[in-house]
């Protein structure tokens, strides 16, 4: 049988990143070693040197702990206290590490790491290769081999999983949330104690560890507890297992731990008992999720793009966890080729600025070899930092799945950037018209004269670390230890760095004629280049004023104005009027999309619309014109007569060739929901899947429809919701959506517990635990929605004008007597955080709308 030696609770000194306070201080550490020999000589001889000496570890790894080692990580520190006991004889064949960090968070007893290395791990080999000993005759010698190998596999044997896995635990996480059936459990929050346990597949290695954080990775047991935090202090769970299971969930799914265990106890649930309790063991399979080949993106079995294959990790025993990492990873290279994802920073502050980014994106596409570019987050424009006497700066980022190693990936993105004519020769920091900068990738982290990764200067760069939560807010910095999510609320909630970075949404991509100061353009003091491009701020936020689209209509059949602008003539003077009473865009739509409405073909439409775009242009106005169809083909006649955006009522999918072309055009992309086609939409306004719940259906499907337009190469900073009012939605359905408008785009949202296991089958989505008892009582807690992407920071346009459910709720028959039931849905969308109102009656409702964004906008900014 495999012996031990080693001691218990060893107090240490040092600094290891942040304290629970954000300090780097000199912190507690208590370390647990157990390192695997064999003292059978030892014990016959009595000879301290035939063992492994406990005082001369205890010294080793305090000289280790207090030193000046520069680590950040708890995994690896212990992978350096490891390697020191293995150091102190050859007769160690084994060490079981537990490192405890006392002070790490403020509402947990402490964090942990829990490891197991061999010699053979660790140093390389075995140490001794037991060479025959002076008179050893041949059969002794091959029985201290047999032993020793013997030992070997005993001690690997002994760490039963943990010679598979490293663990990073959590224990006495205190949180106070709403649990229980008993009624003074709903009223009141009490105390409930965590302990997390996440499981991680040890990394394999042929050569010896170098003991740094570049190879001993970071699991970020603050992102998990975060997330955690924010569940349980929000959640009204009735049972401690619907609890459990919604932890290990957001764990996984959130947070991408291949496997964790939960232990929720009730400290106050028994009269005689310390605590309650419940233990979990939960991995990704077990919620249909697997890792997506998208960093930063986890797949669901309800999302929009398949799941790659993933085993059965249900039942995990000693070995299994690395085995299923493996297929997984096996699944993962024959589907991306062994792809490496880099994130890549894009910047510019000269020329057409909005044209310099796009074109940097065509070069990503089609000049990186062995790459594809896979997302991109939205715009932000930024006051210059470092050299201030400079234009302001538009910024972005962009995920890129490469087979090139990193130098190779910087010399072809420094080719992108002299293709473009970046200047080499302009002082560091001054004017480009493209910056490429590599900010992460995958998990390197890696030094040299001409590359640093992650990014040198990202932890104090906003411009950089906001576009970079839009891909993915939980990368983390290896460096800093610290997630990109944690380095951006840092620099906005703890630093004096001035606020000075701006998310802005593309409404006008170029000028369309040589009078870029032509009288009747409003716009003219928006736009942020001399291209004729419009940017403008549309979430709430920075938002001061809402901007008005201005309807259109070419049609014999629109349900409240059909037939009053088909003459050319009649269409371009109600445009003009539209623009002077104060609309920002004017839609132009040539069918009629009112419920029941009968299907125009293209040829139809495209001859209604285009001629009107044209002498538009031709009258010298530059204001944003969106076609609103459905068509491909008309969207690309109505582009090339002159139009900006294309307003499409089913999020491209009705037409295949859509999300192509918006990609293509990059143009700006109303993307509406809506079930069926204008024919059949008002006969599917059954939510009885998402438990009658249309909030959650119109966000589940909206996201679907995003994913879509995202994996079509449409980028992130181009696309604008619709919540598509009275489209496949009755009277009480709009007013609800109106009424939770801000839910569309949140994080995650709150409903009612009255899901049904039936519901969830339908549609495939995981729905939120303990959700089939209701009792009547309408409580509520968090639904999980298995969204196919954040719709976070998207900004929404909202078009209820005259429609039926205003006339239904003020008895007005004819739709051009709703204007002022008009008037509070544009309230109310403003006070959701609606940047677009889509309106017939736009001099009346500017009145209305400048007196809102008084009440709800310019007191935020």
């Amino acid at each position: 049988m495999a012996d031990t030696i080693g001691f218990d609770d060893l107090q240490v000194r040092t600094v290891l990143g942040n304290d629970g306070w954000e300090r780097s201080k000199p912190q507690p550490l208590l370390i647990t070693a157990e390192i695997h020999t064999s003292i059978r000589s030892a014990g016959k001889t009595d000879k301290v040197y035939e063992s492994v000496h406990y005082g001369v570890a205890c010294k080793r790894v305090t000289t280790f702990a207090e030193s000046n080692h520069g680590l950040q990580s708890l995994e690896a520190f212990a992978e350096g206290v490891a390697k020191a006991c293995l150091g102190v004889s050859a007769r160690a064949l084994a060490v079981h590490i537990v490192v405890r960090k006392p002070r790490a968070l403020l509402h947990a007893e402490c964090v942990g790491v829990e490891i197991f290395r061999t010699c053979q791990e660790l140093l390389g080999s075995w140490g001794d290769q037991l060479v025959p000993q002076e008179g050893e005759g041949a059969e002794a010698n091959a029985q201290r081999l047999l032993e020793a190998d013997s030992e070997r596999a005993l001690a690997e044997s002994r760490a039963g999983q943990l010679a598979h896995e490293d663990r990073i635990f959590v224990k006495g996480l205190s949180l106070s949330t709403i649990l229980g059936v008993n009624l003074w459990e709903r009223h009141y929050k009490q105390v409930v104690n965590f302990d997390l346990t996440l499981h991680n597949a040890k990394p394999s290695a042929a050569e010896p560890v170098v003991v740094s954080d570049a190879t001993a990775r970071y699991r970020n047991y603050r992102t998990v507890v975060e997330q955690v935090t924010e569940l349980v202090e929000k959640s009204t769970y009735r049972t401690v297992e619907a609890l459990a299971t919604a932890i290990a969930r957001t764990t996984i799914k959130q947070c991408r731990v291949a496997k964790v265990t939960v232990r929720v106890m009730k400290p106050n649930a028994l009269v005689f008992a310390a605590c309650s309790a419940v233990e979990i063991t939960r991995c990704a399979a077990d919620f249909g999720v697997s890792l997506d080949s998208r960093a930063g993106s986890r797949m669901a079995s309800g999302s929009a793009s398949p799941a790659s294959k993933s085993p059965n990790l249900s039942s995990l025993d000693v070995g299994s966890l690395a085995s299923a990492v493996a297929e997984i990873a096996r699944d993962q290279q024959q589907s991306s080729s062994a792809l490496h994802s880099a994130y890549i920073a894009l910047g510019t502050n000269v020329g057409d600025r909005l044209a310099n980014l796009h074109c940097a994106l065509d070069h990503l596409r089609t000049d990186l070899p062995k790459s594809h570019l896979v997302e991109t987050s939205f715009l932000y424009e930024t006051a210059p930092m470092y050299v201030t006497d400079q234009p302001a700066f538009l910024n972005g980022a962009c995920l890129v799945k490469t087979e090139l190693e990193p130098i190779q990936l910087l010399d072809a993105l420094q080719a992108i950037e002299a293709k473009m004519g970046r200047d080499y020769t302009m002082y560091r920091n001054g004017p480009r018209v493209i910056d490429l900068d590599i900010l992460f990738y995958d998990e390197l982290v890696m030094k040299t004269e001409r590359l640093i990764i992650p990014h040198l200067l990202l932890h104090e760069r906003r411009f950089q670390l906001a576009p970079l939560c839009d891909i993915d807010r939980d990368l983390m910095h290896h460096r800093k230890g610290k997630t990109t999510g944690a380095l951006y609320r840092h620099l906005t909630t703890h630093s004096n760095v001035p606020n000075d970075i701006i998310q802005v949404t593309p409404l006008k991509l170029r000028s369309h004629s040589s009078n870029s100061n032509n009288s009747n353009n409003r716009n003219n003091r928006n736009n942020s280049n001399a291209s004729g491009c419009i940017l403008r701020p549309l979430l709430p936020s920075h938002q001061k004023e809402t901007v008005f689209m201005g309807i259109l209509n070419c049609t014999p059949d629109s349900f409240s104005d059909g037939g009053d602008h088909e003459s050319l003539d009649a269409a371009v003077e109600h445009a003009q009027l539209l623009i002077k009473a104060g609309a920002d865009i004017i839609d132009i739509g040539g069918q009629s999309t009112r419920p029941g409405a009968a299907q125009e073909g293209v040829d139809e439409e495209i001859r209604r619309v285009v001629p009107v775009i044209k002498r538009i242009r031709e009258a010298g106005i530059e204001t944003p014109i969106s076609v609103d169809t459905f068509y491909a083909d008309v969207a690309a006649a109505a582009l090339d007569s002159g139009a900006d955006i294309i307003n499409d009522v089913t999020g491209g999918s009705f037409d295949a060739k859509m999300l192509p072309l918006v990609a293509q055009r990059k143009c700006p992309y109303i993307l509406m929901h809506m079930r069926g086609d204008p024919s059949t939409m008002s006969s599917m306004n059954d939510y009885s899947e998402y438990d009658g719940d249309v909030v959650r259906g119109t966000r589940f499907e909206l996201a679907q429809r995003v994913r879509a337009a995202l994996d079509h190469g449409i980028p992130r900073w181009n696309i604008i919701l619709d919540p598509g009012i009275g489209f496949a939605k009755e009277g009480a359905q709009n007013f609800e959506v109106l009424r939770r408008l801000p839910e569309l785009t949140a994080k995650h949202i709150r409903a009612p517990f009255a899901a049904t296991d039936s519901a969830a089958s339908k549609t495939g989505k995981t729905l939120a635990p303990g959700s089939k008892e209701t009792d009547g009582d309408g409580e509520e807690g968090f639904i999980d929605e298995d969204l196919a992407t954040t719709l976070v920071n998207y900004p929404v346009l909202v078009g209820s004008s005259r429609k039926r459910f205003i006339g239904a709720a003020t008895g007005k028959k004819d739709a051009k007597d709703r204007v002022w039931g008009t008037a509070a849905t544009v309230t109310a969308a403003i006070q959701g955080g609606a940047a677009i109102v889509r309106v017939h009656d736009v001099a009346e409702m500017v009145d209305v709308a400048r007196v809102s964004d008084h009440i709800y906008r310019c007191q935020q900014n």
